[in-house]
């Protein structure tokens, strides 16, 4: 009863197979025969690649391209191999839904491969997963092939675990350990690398957490000290707003005088913009009038080039009529010449016809007589052939005999050459019986040197384990010092960030001026004009930035720009986009200003110097910087400041280094301030500074990891000494085991010698007694060779005498065959004659009809020239009237050139006039926009303060003036108000650098920290379960591979005993104790022999086995079907028969597929397929029932 078996087999392209074969396999057994090299293993081949393989080395190849049809002399390269399987799965063996599963595979020359389960694409795995432990499979025992019977053989027993594995059922159970290890090794990759995160997060968090706390101690005293500076702001904005109403009604007075010299300038406009038309009106009728007469000139010029080009044609025109006349004569003469040569081909014609008759009469006669001369020879030569069958018969059997001794002998030398190597074997077993002794007396002494190593190596490893905990102490110290320094360094990176993106966004600047430099930055116009503002293209030291703040004033936030015309372009910009106002200092206008004052005279009195020379600028731009700086002195404090004022007369502007400031005329401006100017002014400064500082910072970093990497060093150097130490230790144990496992063995070893010396020398005995028979049959054989020979002379000599007769006839029909062929060879070529002949009037006649034709066109050609001729005249005609139409029309345009001249030139002297009055107008709206530029400076100078204070808003509390409304409140005491100010500022002093984004960096943080924690806890409970999963697995391996191993154990000694008629047999494993990975070892006893090893065993015997032990597994765990591939090769006929018998009692379970070349093995098949190579390098099947023949014979 089949439980699955294989249905058929399609294979396209596969090596051998170029051609779509089908195979249908029935249940029973099925052979696959054929000679060596025709494809029949490619067969086995393509049922293991369909079924996963992927060593091609198993594929009998060399690359995995190499399975694809590579192409004959006449066949060419397929693209790709295609090879699909069809199992019987009704009763669902298979884990499918299906009562057929088909399996698959495709390959592609590019190197793709495709893959399908009932033609539904899978991956390689699916189908692995598919066969598992089914036994059916590339890697299962269903193929045997001499591969696997050589994996049997193999000296090395841990090389034969894979089939019992298979077997077993244990491989899915394999796979899914290894899946689940290389899980458990990615689980502690992950836990090693979610330490080190977790390790870092924990030394970013905690000086975080300090500087979360000052940030919000910071955010709380800066919201109090906003709510009081935002009323001061208020205050001032109002009463600065007031002035601007006084000036806004003076400038409307100014503006009415403007517009009403605007009404009469309109009026001289009108009339001077009125001639100025009608003079470019006349400059485009004289331009209009140029470009006619320039266009009169050139059809002028083209009627005189088309002229000259008729005149040329006329020329050619006759050259064609004297050239026709000459080819028409021509035609002419060769007409006559064709008609003769036609009349002398006729004649030729009718000649040649009567020679072909009469040789074709002599012809007929000829081969009448040939045909009658070689029915006698075919009479005679049956004759002949009988007599030379009867000869080979003899010649058989002679070979037969010859052959008969020749086995015989060779079989003789295998036994001399048996004994031979037996007296050998036995010297080379005594000889090394007295090197394993010596060799055992070696490894005692070498084994006690080892254990006075291994004591070494224990107290080396106790030594540097006190030294790891020394240093584990510093290093420990180190990281908390590093920690420290880290988080002094992130809040500098912190506040250069802040700063650097101040800079970049132009904050503290006006609304307006801010606006325009971040325009200018997006519009490449804009920008080519604008160097910069005045508050970055300087540099101040510390000391005097509050001095040179008094003294720039709202001239910090200028913009400075190449040209006049650049500002111009800016104003326009700002107005356009309603962005407000700016003030612009333009390099080509704007004019330095210095004192005269010798600073020398007054520096024992606290002048330090001229503002502009206290600065750092680019010297492009020092015209700039003496407008704005060089007229104010900057002085050490107050009382210096007055002494020098007083000495001067109160006629300089002077700043002291506390910022307090004396007008010229005697104002005096002081009291505290903001700071929102310095921070434009040091903001470049402090970057800088910071830049130093997080230089620093991060070189101490890198000092302290160098620190930090040699004691890491130390520890790595020390943990590896111990982990050496421990290696070292445990191969020293290793040793030790292997070297009292060498010595049992040794021992073992010459037990087993003196053995094989008994065993030796019996065989030796027997070899001597098959010699003398031997040489017996020999004798006989040689006896029968010469009767053989004697009537083998007997029919040479008849043979002999018949081949001369037959001789003589054969030449007489050689004789009349050449003249059969020199009549053909005369017919064929009187026959050519006639047909080029026939070729050759008809050509003539086409030629003649060709030459009639070229007279007739010759003729018509000449006919159309005259007409052209005609045509030609007329064009001339037509050309010359045109000519002197357009002269008439250039003398007109002429004319009408000159009037239009002399009218521009009245029309001019009224413009010239128009022209002067404007220019006086002009001058007088001047003085009025003078008066109002006067009135729009002051207006500026106000509103500039309103900006200043709304731009101070703006960057100290990022609001605008209605915004601040909502901050307004009654301050009833405003000193005292002024005192909680100074008060909040010395608290955000006391602060110190403020980390503003550590709470939010903290949050963050400390929310990775802890989903990090959470898959840490996830991991170690994976791996927990990992371990389990692996053991638990390992258990149920061991029971379901001891018990299938015990009853294979079973199973082969009784299919061993079975198939070698007696004697026993056994498996078992080297390592009991490591049942999963242990060797196994195959023990065998032929009849009258004793147990041994298979390696010890003739070949003849390690096969029959081999073939035992796969039977036993067959037996203990049968699969659905078996493919043997030539395992019967190594087999003698008398085992041949013990193996097919034996195969035919399995076939009632197992379906089994042969590929053999053993007559034995054919004979036991019920279905034959013989794999042919009819055409070269091409692999095609055949197939026969046997047992229907079986059937046939027997009726």
């Amino acid at each position: 009863m089949f439980i699955l078996y294989l249905k058929r087999l399609h294979i396209q392209g596969f090596k051998s197979f170029a051609d779509k074969t089908k195979i249908e396999f029935k249940k029973g057994i099925t052979g696959i025969v054929g000679p060596n090299g025709s494809g029949k293993s490619n067969v086995s081949d393509a049922i293991r690649w369909v079924l996963g393989e992927q060593s091609i080395k198993t594929l009998r190849g060399n690359k995995m391209e190499d399975v694809i049809f590579s192409g004959t002399d006449k066949r060419k390269p397929l693209g790709y191999a295609e090879v699909t399987i069809v199992f019987d799965n009704k009763d669902g063996t298979i884990p499918i839904e299906y009562s057929e599963v088909s399996v698959t595979r495709r390959m592609f020359r590019s190197g793709e491969s495709e893959y399908y389960i009932n033609k539904n694409a899978c991956r390689l795995k699916d189908i692995k997963e598919l066969f598992m432990d089914t036994g059916v499979g590339k890697d299962g025992y269903s193929i045997i092939g001499q591969g696997r019977v050589d994996e049997i053989l193999s000296t090395k027993s841990e090389d034969r675990r894979h089939i019992f594995e298979e077997a077993a059922g244990i491989v899915k159970y394999k796979t899914r350990k290894e899946e689940s290890e290389k899980k458990l090794q990615k689980t502690e990759e992950n836990l090693v690398r979610i330490n080190d995160i977790v390790f870092e997060l924990e030394r970013q968090v905690n000086p975080l957490e300090n500087q979360a706390v000052k940030a919000r101690s910071y955010l709380e005293i800066a919201q109090r000290l906003k709510k009081l500076e935002v009323n001061f702001y208020i205050r001032e904005i109002d009463r600065l707003k007031e002035e601007l109403i006084s000036i806004e009604k003076e400038r409307k007075k100014t503006n009415n005088n403007i517009e009403e010299n605007l009404n009469i300038k309109e009026t001289i406009e009108t009339k001077y913009f009125s001639i100025k038309n009608k003079i470019e009106n006349i400059n485009n009728s004289i331009e209009k009038l140029q470009e006619e007469k320039y266009s009169i000139q050139n059809n002028i010029e083209k009627k005189d080039n088309e002229f000259a080009i008729c005149n040329e044609k006329e020329k050619f025109y006759l050259e064609e009529r004297d050239r026709l006349n000459r080819e028409k004569e021509s035609f002419l003469k060769e007409k006559e010449k064709l008609l003769i040569e036609k009349e002398e081909m006729e004649k030729e014609l009718d000649r040649k016809n009567i020679m072909l008759t009469e040789l074709r009469d002599d012809y007929f006669k000829e081969t009448k007589f040939l045909e009658e001369i070689i029915d006698e020879i075919k009479l005679k030569e049956k004759n002949i052939q009988e007599k030379k069958d009867s000869i080979i018969k003899i010649y058989n059997l002679i070979s037969d005999k010859k052959n008969k001794i020749n086995s015989l002998e060779t079989f003789k030398q295998n036994i001399r050459s048996r004994l031979t190597e037996l007296e050998k074997e036995i010297d080379i077993l005594k000889n090394e019986k007295m090197e394993k002794t010596s060799l055992v007396d070696g490894l005692y002494i070498e084994l006690e040197s080892i254990k006075r190593s291994l004591n070494s190596c224990k107290n080396k490893k106790n030594e540097d384990l006190e030294n790891k905990k020394e240093i584990e102490n510093k290093y420990n110290i180190l990281l908390k010092e590093i920690d420290g320094k880290r988080g002094l360094l992130q809040g500098k990176i912190s506040n250069y960030n802040l700063l650097k993106n101040m800079e970049e966004d132009y904050e503290g600047y006006y609304k307006s001026v801010r606006n325009l430099l971040l325009a200018s930055k997006k519009d490449p116009k804009l920008s080519t004009g604008i160097i910069g503002v005045v508050g970055e293209l300087i540099k101040v030291d510390e000391k005097y930035e509050k001095a040179i703040e008094i003294t720039l004033g709202s001239s910090i936030q200028n913009v400075l720009t190449n040209t006049e015309e650049d500002a111009k372009e800016a104003i326009q910009y700002l107005k356009n986009n309603k962005l407000g106002r700016v003030t612009f200092l333009p390099l080509t206008s704007i004019k330095g200003r210095k004192f005269s004052i010798n600073i020398k005279e007054i520096e024992d009195e606290g002048a330090i110097g001229i503002a502009s020379q206290l600065v750092k600028f680019d010297e492009r731009y020092r015209n700039v910087f003496d407008y704005l700086l060089g007229r104010t002195l900057i002085v050490e404090d107050i009382d210096s400041a007055m002494k020098i004022a007083r000495k001067y007369n109160h006629s300089i502007r002077i700043v002291t280094l506390a910022g307090e400031l004396f007008n010229p005329g005697g104002s005096i401006t002081g009291g505290s301030m903001s700071k929102s100017s310095t921070n434009i002014l040091n903001r470049k400064t402090r970057i800088d500074e910071l830049i130093k500082e997080i230089k620093d910072l991060k070189e101490e970093l890198v000092l302290y990891e160098r620190k930090k990497d040699k004691l890491d060093t130390s520890l790595n150097n020390l943990e590896k000494s111990i982990e050496e130490g421990d290696k070292k230790a445990q191969s020293l144990n290793i040793q030790i085991i292997k070297i009292e496992n060498e010595i049992t063995k040794l021992t073992q070893y010459n037990e087993k010698n003196d053995a094989y010396i008994l065993k030796y020398n019996d065989e030796i005995n027997k070899l001597k007694e098959e010699e003398k028979d031997i040489n017996l049959q020999v004798n006989n054989l040689n006896l029968e060779l010469i009767n053989l020979n004697k009537d083998k002379d007997l029919i040479d000599e008849t043979i002999s005498k018949g081949m001369e007769k037959f001789q003589s006839e054969k030449d007489i029909k050689e004789e009349a065959d050449r003249k059969v062929t020199d009549f053909k060879i005369e017919i064929n070529s009187l026959e050519k004659s006639i047909s080029f002949l026939k070729n050759g009037i008809e050509n003539t006649g086409k030629n003649y009809e060709n030459v009639l034709n070229n007279i007739t066109n010759r003729e018509k050609d000449y006919e159309k020239n005259l007409i052209k001729m005609e045509e030609l005249k007329n064009i001339k005609g037509k050309i010359k009237k045109e000519t002197d139409d357009l002269n008439l029309s250039l003398s007109s345009c002429s004319t009408k050139l000159d009037e239009l001249k002399k009218e521009k030139e009245k029309s001019m002297e009224s413009f010239i006039l128009e022209e002067r009055k404007l220019k006086e107008i002009e001058k007088n709206i001047n003085v009025f926009e003078k008066e109002v530029n006067r009135l729009d400076i002051n207006y500026t100078k106000y509103s500039v303060k309103i900006e200043s204070n709304m731009s101070r808003l703006l960057e100290d509390y990022e609001m605008d003036y209605e915004e601040a409304l909502n901050y307004k409140m009654d301050i009833i005491d405003m000193d005292k108000a002024q005192k909680e100010i100074k008060k909040l500022k010395n608290d955000i002093k006391n602060l110190g650098t403020v980390n503003l984004g550590a709470v939010e960096e903290y949050k963050k943080l400390k929310e990775r920290l802890d989903f990090i924690q959470v898959q840490k806890k996830d991991l170690l409970s994976a791996k927990d379960g990992l371990k389990k999963v692996i053991k638990d697995i390992e258990k149920e391996m061991e029971q379901r591979f001891m018990k299938n191993f015990n009853v294979i154990k079973q199973n082969f000694n009784q299919v061993f005993r079975e198939l070698f008629g007696g004697g026993k047999a056994d498996v078992y494993l080297i390592d009991e104790g490591n049942s999963l990975s242990s060797g196994i070892e195959i023990m065998a006893q032929p009849p009258g022999k004793k147990l041994q090893s298979l390696s010890l065993l003739s070949g003849g015997e390690k096969s029959l086995t081999a073939v035992a032990l796969l039977f036993a597994i067959l037996k203990t765990k049968p699969t659905p079907f078996c493919i043997l591939d030539e395992i019967d090769a190594a087999l003698d006929e008398a085992n041949i028969s013990r193996y097919t018998n034996y195969l035919k009692s399995f076939s009632d379970k197992t379906q089994f597929i042969m590929i053999t070349h053993r007559k034995g093995s054919m004979e036991m098949a019920d279905v034959l397929y013989g794999i042919t190579m009819e055409e070269e390098g091409i692999s095609r099947m055949v197939s026969i029932k046997l047992s229907d023949k079986d059937s046939e014979k027997a009726s």
